[in-house]
């Protein structure tokens, strides 16, 4: 929705590239933040560690602890 709805206005008022490239840069942004917030560490955490605790009912956020 808020891409179709700002889509011809950044379009008139910035261009064809530089539309397109404020669009990726919030994509990056985005994602990082997505990556940073949302997704669990699992450094050094065994594939069989996680699965028992996935299966224990445990939050995806925590199966890195």
């Amino acid at each position: 929705m808020t891409v179709g709805a700002t889509f011809l206005i950044l379009l008139n008022r910035f261009g064809h590239a530089n539309t397109f490239w404020l669009y990726a840069g919030f994509n990056a942004v985005f994602l990082l933040l997505f990556t940073w917030v949302l997704a669990p560490e699992t450094k050094g955490v065994t594939l069989e560690h996680i699965e028992c605790k996935l299966m224990n009912g445990a939050s995806p956020r925590d199966i890195g602890a």
